[in-house]
């Protein structure tokens, strides 16, 4: 570690002899920097590709983890959730001709008891938090202006001014009711951040007749989402509804989401979920004395609240002649857009063929990859404006190498979700015959079935009873007279990480955001030819 900040120190000064000559410098050595802290950090171990971030994002990541214990997945994740939130309905992503979609993602960190998912999640989401507090000061004043007003007995109260408006964007143990009474006050977009969101979503679910549940369906798409209030007779209409949802759980309980509800309705694949390769212990150190003299830098929350805040101020406007939003919607230019669609034209050719199987897992699989192009667009979007506030980008086009970043950071999840479905996969599965299987091989004879029956008490003869149930329940296949095979658990691996090839020819740097060569981006047809499909 001191190597590395001698190497920051050297990048300074001479930094600071160039003076402010072009952020662009600065960001290719902070980039420099920070690749070598994350060699040494061995944040390659995770699975988390940092890389995909803004180099002034990077260093945060690193320095929370270093100084605060902060785990990199919860932190970076976190991140993307509450630069989504900042964005809400100010910028949205053409995805086609005729689909724009806001950057709302629905999110669940999922970990070990004391493991440090909440903390990540607080401190993203502070600078918004502390945008909330202003608002309500404001809401506070203009509101005793308004009574002070309303007790001097005027007539013309409420002629010429309208009654102030709570302007909120975070929401926690909130009613569905107060949600979407929240979000037709604001319209750019709100966020459900729960602590613990199976709690949420039981309280939610208590009543049969709550419609919570299909209308955050709706709104996920972003179609319009109407609500009757029972204390007001006019029904509130959100039209363009952007509701970002966040939470964490612990690995035990996450299991209580997959219900065949949530699953029929494809409520669990509008969902990414974030889970840490392996429980790893939290252990403090002191720090301050570990960095020479010579490094100067801004706290963490400092530096991550002038970023936010450039989102935050971003200008939510309406049309004049309505209360119609304003938003401005990014094209994805002409590369950015050839590596999106053939992604998801690949991904759509394998899910085809995965289809045909007609099993349950084949179905699972198929399901799961229809949201992929939307979350992968979002996340497109989110790494644009965020590479914008960083002064790394600009925030008129959606450009290639947030493509690059999104399929990355999405693949990245998806292998989250794998391990989250052999945990539900297991939970699922009754006590005695996952004991049972977990002693046999993934190919097994019949012999070796009633040899680890006798070891988990069950007869030879139960064990022959059982097999036949344990095909229909797809744990295991039948591959001959006598032998037998484990069905492996649901992989989305390989879909999820479909286009991403090429990205590792692609090394996804700080400098520029331009094109890389022709030769690791493919190029699509032109729109007037016949086969506007661009081929990988």
């Amino acid at each position: 570690m001191e190597k590395v900040y001698r190497t920051a120190i050297i990048i300074n000064v001479r930094r600071s002899a160039m003076g402010e000559q072009t952020t662009l410098m600065n960001s290719i050595a902070l980039a420099t920097i920070n690749a070598v802290r994350a060699e040494v950090a061995h944040v390659s171990d995770t699975g988390l590709p940092l890389d995909v971030f803004p180099a002034k994002v990077q260093e945060i990541i690193l320095d929370l983890a270093a100084e605060d214990n902060f785990p990199l997945e919860y932190t970076a994740v976190a991140m993307l959730s509450a630069v989504s939130a900042a964005i809400g309905n100010t910028r949205h992503i053409r995805l086609k001709p005729s689909w724009e979609s806001n950057p709302s993602l629905y999110i669940i960190l999922v970990g070990e008891p004391g493991q440090g998912k909440t903390p990540p999640l607080d401190f993203a989401y502070k600078p918004i938090e502390d945008h909330d507090y202003a608002m309500y000061i404001k809401y506070k004043d203009e509101m005793e202006l308004y009574n002070a007003t309303a007790d001097k007995g005027k007539t013309d109260v409420g002629i010429g001014k309208e009654k102030p408006v709570l302007i909120q964007t975070i929401l926690s143990d909130s009613t569905p009711e107060s949600l979407w009474r929240l979000h037709n006050d604001n319209q750019r977009g709100v966020v459900l951040l729960i602590d613990e969101i199976m709690g949420f979503f039981h309280s939610v679910c208590r009543y049969n007749d709550n419609p919570f549940m299909s209308q955050l369906l709706t709104a996920y798409t972003g179609k319009q989402v109407k609500v009757t209030r029972c204390n007001n007779p006019i029904p509130a209409i959100i039209r363009k509804p952007c509701i970002n949802v966040i939470g964490t759980t612990q690995t035990e309980r996450i299991y209580e989401f997959f219900t065949d509800e949530n699953v029929n309705s494809g409520l669990i694949d509008r969902f990414m979920f974030v889970i840490p390769k392996e429980v790893r212990p939290t252990l403090w150190s002191i720090t301050d004395k570990e960095k020479p003299v010579g490094i100067v830098k801004a706290p963490c929350n400092i530096r991550w609240n002038n970023i936010l805040t450039r989102l935050i101020q971003l200008e939510c406007s309406f049309r004049e002649d309505s209360k119609e939003l304003a938003t401005i919607v990014l094209d994805m230019t002409y590369d950015a857009k050839c590596l999106f669609y053939n992604w998801r034209n690949k991904l759509k050719e394998e899910a085809f063929a995965v289809s045909r199987q007609g099993n349950i897992e084949a179905y699972r699989m198929v399901r799961r990859t229809a949201k992929m192009e939307a979350n992968v667009g979002r996340l497109a979007l989110i790494f644009q404006m965020l590479r914008w506030a960083c002064g790394e980008a600009t925030d008129t086009l959606v450009d290639e190498k947030s493509i690059r970043c999104a399929l990355r950071m999405h693949a990245f999840m998806e292998e989250s979700y794998t391990r989250i479905l052999d945990i539900v996969d297991a939970h699922s599965m009754e006590p005695d015959k996952k004991e049972f299987l977990d002693l046999l091989g993934n190919s097994f004879t019949t012999a070796e079935a009633i040899a680890a029956g006798v070891e988990v008490g069950m007869s030879a003869s139960g064990v022959k009873k059982n097999l036949p149930k344990l095909i229909h329940q797809k744990y295991i296949s039948k591959k001959a007279h006598g032998l037998y095979e484990k069905v492996p658990s649901c992989s989305l691996q390989t879909l999820s990480t479909l286009g991403t090839f090429l990205l590792s020819e692609a090394h996804v740097d700080s400098e520029s955001s331009q094109s890389t060569p022709n030769s690791i981006v493919p190029k699509c047809n032109d729109n007037n030819q016949q086969n506007p499909t661009p081929k990988i």
